[in-house]
């Protein structure tokens, strides 16, 4: 089990890795500018995803100490978005697999991801 300041530390290095890519991406390779969420959905709807991201924010922070390596995922991941969100007006989405008309990605979508299955096996291990 990791502790608290070791969980934030690894949202950190998540948060960095997220960024570290995209700038790489953005200069070298192809990418789209995502004004939505997930599968393009609520797309120019930045108000409300940026709330969304602090509400989950906050939440993840408050419940930090049931899950650290769930909420770390969780919130480097949705660091990165927000970030990309406040400061450029859109989400890099750069990664593409090419899988059954799959949208682009990025890490911190990712990471978002891995955080919420980590969550979802711990509820239902409780169960």
């Amino acid at each position: 089990m990791i502790t608290k300041k070791q969980g934030y530390l690894f949202a950190v290095v998540l948060f960095l890795l997220d960024q570290l890519s995209k700038y790489f991406v953005v200069n070298n390779f192809y990418y789209i500018k995502n004004t939505g969420a997930a599968w393009g959905i609520l797309k120019n709807s930045q108000t409300f995803l940026v709330i969304t991201s602090l509400l989950v924010i906050f939440y993840a922070i408050y419940h930090f100490t049931y899950h650290p390596q769930a909420f770390s995922f969780l919130l480097g991941g949705v660091l990165g978005n927000l970030f990309d969100r406040i400061f450029r007006g859109y989400v890099i989405d750069f990664i593409d697999l090419h899988l059954f008309n799959y949208p682009l990605f990025n890490l911190a979508d990712s990471f978002i991801v891995i955080g919420m299955i980590l969550l979802a096996l711990k509820i239902m291990k409780k169960e």
